[in-house]
């Protein structure tokens, strides 16, 4: 009894864990400094299987082996971590150790170094709503097709993640009391609880799943049954047939950008389930520029203004089809609302 109330006064008075606070609060910034400790009670759950304030000296003792293996840990960890996150709490580690190195802990810090993982920020190339409609129906023709092209309407509409998705449950999906659609919920990264509303057409799209013949052997009442080397395969087999060209860097992952083309910033950013706008707005606008709408260049735009006049309706529409998604859906809108304006004057 003794012992353990030593310990819990001792947190306060020259702790390993009041070392690892005074590290951490010396970063100006809060948002670095839940970042870092974050990064840091991750790594020794895993190592040492105690959270920081439980830590002693001798849990702190590491060998460049075990770094090494908590590298390959995030890389193969299902919240499917991007090499630069993965940089980013290995530097956070590494930085606590040459902290505690020069604070005369008996550690050494040059065990903490391992190979920085190549920059794939920009891995996620930009997917348009009409190529991942596109991809949903062709896949179709594949073995399983029906459950792939479930999962990439599933995946473009929700936005979640590789892993979230094939961690799904029927039991995730329930039926909202107060309209004609359905919620599906997920842990995402971070642990963090999101929500998103589908269709009721597309959860009966889901259902099909279930008719398969294959489908039977299942009762784990998992939604998809595809490993990751199947979609992988999936997506080289789709990009082939479509003409993506490998420059683009057309990933699964790429799903989850379709619904930048539609809301706000803010929108997208609770869509997204992103914790910071900032995040929203560097990784998650198409990055396919349409430069013919530069200011540079509409400066010269001498197009007559009554050029419309000189196209059928049919033409009319077809010209407004082939819009951006965005301009579509605000031209929607507005038609809408000239539709109301019309019927109350009526």
């Amino acid at each position: 009894m003794n012992a353990a109330k030593n310990n819990i006064v001792g947190l306060h008075t020259g702790t390993v864990y009041e070392d690892i606070r005074t590290f951490v609060s010396k970063f100006e910034s809060k948002n670095t400094q839940s970042n870092y400790e974050r990064s840091i009670r991750s790594f020794f759950m895993w190592f040492a299987q105690k959270s920081i304030e439980m830590l002693q000296k001798d849990d702190l003792h590491v060998r460049n082996a075990d770094v090494v293996k908590y590298q390959v840990y995030l890389r193969n960890h299902e919240a499917d971590y991007t090499n630069t996150t993965i940089n980013n709490m290995m530097a956070a580690i590494q930085s606590l150790y040459e902290f505690l190195e020069i604070n005369e802990y008996e550690v050494n810090s040059k065990y903490l170094k391992v190979d920085v993982l190549p920059d794939d920020s920009e891995s996620a190339g930009s997917l348009f709503f009409n190529e991942a409609e596109l991809m949903a129906n062709l896949v179709k023709k594949q073995t399983k097709g029906q459950e792939k092209s479930s999962l990439i309407r599933l995946a473009y509409t929700t936005s979640f993640r590789k892993s979230s998705l094939l961690k799904l449950g029927w039991t995730d999906i329930k039926k909202n009391p107060e309209a004609d659609h359905y919620l599906v919920t997920t842990i995402g990264k971070g642990g963090k609880k999101h929500t998103v509303p589908i269709s009721s057409e597309l959860y009966s799209e889901l259902l099909l799943i279930k008719e398969q013949k294959y489908y039977e052997k299942y009762s784990d009442n998992k939604i998809f049954h595809l490993s990751k080397t199947t979609i992988q395969s999936m997506m080289d087999s789709l990009k082939n047939e479509m003409g993506i060209s490998e420059e683009r860097n057309i990933v699964f992952h790429s799903f989850r950008n379709v619904a930048a083309s539609y809301g706000s910033l803010e929108e997208v950013k609770e869509h997204l389930n992103h914790s910071d706008i900032n995040t929203t707005n560097k990784y998650y606008r198409h990055k396919l520029k349409d430069y013919s709408q530069s200011i540079s260049l509409r400066m010269d735009d001498r197009l007559d203004d009554d050029v419309f006049e000189l196209l059928s309706k049919e033409e009319l529409i077809q010209l407004i089809k082939q819009q951006s998604v965005g301009t579509i859906i605000q031209m929607k809108k507005e038609a809408l609302e000239m539709i109301s304006q019309k019927e109350m004057i009526g």
